[in-house]
C-alpha cells in the first residue's frame, strides 16, 4: 500500500517564510557589509570610494590653498620704498641743535624717517616735533615714536657736542594719499613733501609753491 503525503497550507507557508528569511540574510551581507568600506551613491571615478577622512583632507587642502592665495594677494599690494641720502634733503635747527633727515622707508602703511642729531654746546632734551599734515585744514598727526632715545642717556637728553645718527621716528600713513606733507614743528616750523619714485625710492623736498 502506498501512502501519499499532502502538505497542509500552514506547512507550505512555513517553508516559504524560512526561504525568504534566508534570502534576506544573504542580501543584507552582500549589500551592506563590504569589508568595512562604504560606497557613496554619488558619481565617483570607477573603483573610488569616499570616506569621512577623504572629505576632511579635501576641505583642509581647499582652506590652505585659499589662505595662501589671500596672503599672496595681500603681500603683493603692499609696496616697499626706501632711500638713504648721502646728502640730507632736509635739515633744521632747534635751539642749538641741528636735525637732518638721512633716510626714509615706506612699507605698506608704516613710514620710518631716519634722522641724525648734532648736539650744540649745551646739554638739553631735543624735542621730536616732526608732524604729518593730515589734511587741507592743517590738522597735524604725531608720530608713533614719542621722543628721541640717545644711547648714552637712554632719553632725549643729549651730551654737548655729541652726534647721534640713526634716530628713527615712525608714522602710520595712508600710502594712497601721496605725496605727504610734513612740518618740522618747533621754532623752525619748516615744511617738506615726501613722495615715492617709480624706481622704488623716496624723494624728500620742499613743497611746491603755487603762482
Amino acid at each position: 500500500m502506498k501512502w501519499k503525503l499532502k502538505p497542509t497550507l500552514n506547512q507550505v507557508l512555513a517553508v516559504v517564510s524560512a526561504i525568504a528569511a534566508v534570502l534576506g540574510i544573504i542580501t543584507f551581507f552582500v549589500v551592506f557589509y563590504n569589508g568595512g568600506t562604504y560606497v557613496v551613491a554619488s558619481p565617483l571615478p570607477s573603483g573610488s570610494t569616499y570616506t569621512s577622512s577623504t572629505a576632511q583632507a579635501a576641505a583642509t587642502s581647499t582652506a590652505t590653498s585659499t589662505a595662501a592665495e589671500a596672503t599672496s594677494t595681500a603681500s603683493s599690494t603692499l609696496a616697499d620704498y626706501s632711500s638713504i641720502y648721502s646728502q640730507a634733503p632736509m635739515a633744521w635747527t632747534e635751539g642749538v641743535d641741528t636735525i637732518s633727515i638721512t633716510g626714509a622707508d615706506l612699507n605698506g602703511s608704516q613710514l620710518t624717517l631716519t634722522l641724525a642729531v648734532q648736539m650744540g654746546q649745551t646739554a638739553e632734551c631735543v624735542p621730536m616735533d616732526v608732524r604729518l599734515v593730515a589734511d587741507e585744514n592743517g590738522d597735524l598727526t604725531a608720530p608713533l615714536t614719542t621722543q628721541f632715545s640717545f644711547p648714552d642717556s637712554g632719553t632725549c637728553e643729549g651730551v654737548p657736542g655729541a652726534f647721534y645718527p640713526d634716530q628713527q621716528i615712525v608714522f602710520n600713513v595712508d600710502p594712497t594719499t601721496l605725496p605727504l606733507i610734513f612740518t618740522t614743528g618747533g621754532t623752525s616750523n619748516k615744511f617738506f613733501e615726501l613722495s615715492t619714485t617709480s624706481e622704488g625710492g623716496i624723494t624728500i623736498s620742499p613743497p611746491p609753491t603755487s603762482g
